[in-house]
């Protein structure tokens, strides 16, 4: 019975690191204030992780490795095989480009995307950076964090994607706070010029933030959004109540 509690205990420790670690290299002490775990602990745990291929440790700090990058995206994959039909149904409520998307590291990242099948429709540049104060799917998936994630991510000088972006911090948490109250989050052309986007948090206990999202072309937006916002509804609610089911 001691060898299971001090193998669960050693399974929750483990696991404590890996939530502290995100792209970024961190110390050993940072680890350890972080999780309140002593250092001799937490360096016998990273090397542990690190022969697993969990973790990865160089002169910088540590970080990820590829092995959970693998695993999360297995994760991801299992997720996306439960919500597909969803995401599928809201595309044909509303015909313009959607997607599913979640966090790494301080940018967006798309685990599904469908493309409009309008004549005049948004199509990703591949290679641009997605700051997640610029997008409305990063907003969603922030309002659903505490201040102090929130500030870590965003840093104090955010990125400026364009004219419209908001780079004040306190202007960005105030927004936050708007769609934390509100549910929806939106992007007027604030990632790329004259493209808007709206979106809603995904939230699924014991799992990283998501976000729902409909990006439009800015002239058919704004008379499209009570459409928008109740497809965006239903797609949340689906994916919610589903999650759990077998």
């Amino acid at each position: 019975m001691k060898s299971d509690e001090n193998s669960m205990q050693g399974v929750s420790r483990a696991a404590a690191i890996l939530r502290v670690l995100s792209s970024a290299h961190v110390s050993l002490g940072y680890i350890a204030k972080a999780t309140g775990l002593p250092r001799s602990t937490v360096q016998r745990l990273v090397n542990a992780l690190a022969v697993e291929e969990l973790v990865e440790v160089t002169n910088d700090g540590i970080s990820l490795s590829w092995g959970i990058m693998r695993l999360a995206e297995a994760a991801q994959s299992s997720l996306l095989d439960k919500f597909r039909s969803a995401i599928e149904t809201m595309f044909q409520e509303t015909h313009e480009t959607v997607d599913f998307s979640t966090v790494y590291g301080k940018e967006v990242t798309y685990i599904e995307k469908i493309h409009s099948d309008q004549e005049i429709r948004v199509v990703p540049k591949a290679g641009r950076p997605m700051p997640l104060h610029a997008m409305s799917n990063g907003k969603a998936m922030l309002s659903i964090m505490s201040k102090s994630e929130i500030q870590a991510l965003i840093g104090s000088q955010p990125l400026k994607m364009t004219s419209h972006t908001k780079t004040n911090v306190k202007d960005i948490l105030n927004e936050i706070e708007t769609v934390k109250a509100t549910g929806y989050a939106y992007d007027f052309e604030e990632h790329s010029e004259g493209i808007c986007c709206i979106a809603t948090p995904i939230v699924l206990p014991g799992h990283r933030p998501y976000a729902i999202s409909i990006t439009v072309p800015f002239f058919r937006f704004e008379q499209n959004l009570p459409l928008f916002r109740e497809a965006l509804d239903r797609c949340k609610n689906k994916i919610e109540s589903s999650f759990g089911k077998k």
